[in-house]
């Protein structure tokens, strides 16, 4: 008896012995692509789309979203570096590195004889013993400590296109005092998003911190003053022109009097709202809705400003800044209503105006601009400046720190080979393989910064080998002096909250892809078309087989169109 096929012919198998080895195969790959961006020494990437734009960043995650990988295990590391940037903000790269590492170990205990399930259990042991030595040597500080958080950002600045084009310190300070502004410190609380950030060509060294919110707008009328001192602002979501219906509505009018009537009926309402706005000492209106020219030059006389059609997220950010309320009923305006700053005004910055809420008391929102000759430089200093706020919050959150330059993956790595020892059996080797594979970030920090990787290796393990007893020393790579020393007291130092989820991160990622043992996969399908009755199909061989037009004594052609 002959058996049918047991898979259809557009479904392909892989088969068990090719799959882990494509699969390790491609997070080897796509790990070589992103490694030498690792550090303050790394090299940037640059990618052209479809449309023949530029970006050029050396921020991991950035990078890999940009690039279309076709294998699942490739996205499968795109996935975990997203997943780091978008829990701490920083650590894209090393995640990456360190899954490519794990990885490769994984090859080579696979060669060995060693199972999968073994592996993934020993991957899993270490993950733990390695989670727990972090725990141990991480140093808890203090929130308020400003200095602190300075070399944590400049830590982090370290290397990137903003510290090269700018002085790194006052970014920094910006930075710093940014999140000191609006970080509830009673609770260890932050919402990063609180702080906006906008973006204007010109020269990078313009870069500058408000003390409340920059609205790219400009003032509505030319007659309005440019600058209001002692600001009372009110924000609104009422129209202050005439409004048109939302249904179809008819006015029948019959004579040129009526039509008279009806223009100045609608005239009379808006400035019966300007009217209370007057009334009410409001000097600053900020509207998501329109204002009409009536209206702006009754503000104008009144000496108001007018901005109409505001977003709603600047209002969202001018309530927390200026203490304001969003009004909806112009008719019942309050004091509470209301918010204030120091000088609203309005200044040219590169080639636009902007409008700056400037000098807010206590504001709980507040804006960095940022500058910088090209857009593709602007939004690489958007990408930098946001994993600055998360490390910071991140400290803020869980006050804890460790070393930086790879020390920490190379204490954790010489108590992993250690612990090693403890267990019995096969998962002996793979924990060893994980401590080795640890240090593949202060290995890739030593490439990339031009130093010999084999004597860096030995030094590094000779240096904390003689640490043994439980002590320690945060011995890691010092990429200024290219060379292997103490990085702690050279203020090199991360927060614990990055080193966790990326081992944490890592293993899983790995793990998962160790646990795929098979592939099946439907052929892509061309010439996917539909006919003008409505019929939807494709064909196998190019539509050769296949009859498009209809025959009828006369040749009627069926209009085809292609996905």
């Amino acid at each position: 008896m002959k058996y049918p096929d047991l898979l259809g012919q557009d479904v392909a198998r892989v088969g068990v012995q090719s799959t882990r080895k494509y699969n390790l195969l491609a997070s080897r790959m796509i790990t070589d692509v992103i490694k030498t961006s690792l550090g303050p020494r790394g090299m940037d990437k640059m990618f052209i789309d479809i449309q023949g734009d530029v970006y050029i960043t050396k921020h991991g995650g950035a990078f890999l979203r940009k690039v279309d990988h076709a294998h699942p295990a490739a996205k499968a590391i795109v996935d975990a570096a997203n997943s780091v940037d978008n829990h701490v903000g920083d650590g894209t790269i090393s995640v990456a590195v360190l899954i490519g590492a794990l990885c490769t170990k994984a090859e080579e205990l696979l060669k060995m004889g060693i199972p999968p399930a073994i592996i993934s259990s020993g991957y899993q042991t270490a993950s733990d013993i390695a989670l727990d030595v972090l725990a141990s040597v991480a140093q808890k500080a203090s929130i308020s400590d400003r200095e602190l958080m300075m070399h944590l950002v400049l830590t982090c600045l370290k290397g990137k296109s903003i510290s090269d084009m700018t002085d790194e310190k006052t970014v920094a300070k910006l930075v710093v005092d940014a999140v000191c502004t609006i970080t509830d410190f009673d609770h260890n609380k932050i919402e990063v998003d609180d702080i906006k950030i906008e973006e204007k060509l010109g020269n990078a060294t313009d870069i500058q911190l408000i003390d409340g919110i920059v609205i790219d707008k400009t003032i509505d009328n030319y007659a309005m003053p440019k600058m209001i001192i002692d600001a009372k602002i009110l924000l609104t979501n009422e129209f202050l022109e005439p409004v048109r219906t939302k249904i179809d509505d008819e006015i029948v009018i019959t004579s040129p009097e009526q039509m008279s009537v009806f223009v100045k009926r609608e005239s009379d309402t808006v400035l019966e709202k300007v009217q209370k706005i007057i009334d009410a000492g409001v000097n600053v209106v900020i509207s998501r809705r329109g204002i009409n020219s009536f209206a702006q030059e009754r503000l104008a006389r009144s000496g108001i400003i007018s901005i109409k059609r505001a977003t709603e997220n600047d209002l969202w950010w001018l309530e927390k800044a200026a203490g304001a309320k969003i009004c909806d009923d112009l008719d019942n305006i309050s004091e509470n209503d209301l918010g204030y700053a120091k000088k609203v005004y309005e200044k040219t910055v590169g080639d636009d105006k902007m409008v700056f809420v400037d000098g807010c008391k206590n504001p709980k929102a507040i804006t960095i601009l940022l500058r910088a000759n090209s857009k593709k430089y602007l939004e690489e200093f958007h990408r930098t400046i946001k994993n600055a706020y998360f490390v910071l919050r991140n400290f803020i959150e869980n006050p804890q720190i460790v070393g930086g330059g790879g020390s920490t993956e190379a204490i954790i790595a010489q108590k992993v080979r250690q612990s090693a020892y403890m267990v019995e059996g096969k998962e002996q080797i793979v924990i060893e393989k994980f401590a080795e594979a640890l240090e593949e970030i202060p290995i890739t920090l030593a490439r990339n910064v031009g130093m010999d990787v084999i004597n860096t290796i030995t030094e590094l393990r000779a240096k904390h080998a003689q640490f043994a007893n439980g002590n320690y020393e945060w011995f890691g790579i010092d990429s200024s002096q290219r060379k292997v020393s103490e990085v702690f007291s050279k203020n090199v130092v991360e927060t614990l909250a990055v080193k966790e989820q990326i081992i944490k991160t890592a293993v899983e990622t790995t793990t998962s892809l160790l646990n795929v043992d098979d592939i099946f996969m439907k052929d892509e399908i061309d010439n996917t078309h539909c006919h003008i009755d409505g019929t939807v199909h494709a064909h196998h061989d190019g539509g050769k087989s296949h009859n498009h037009f209809e025959q009828e004594g006369i040749e009627q052609r069926q209009m085809h169109h292609y996905y």
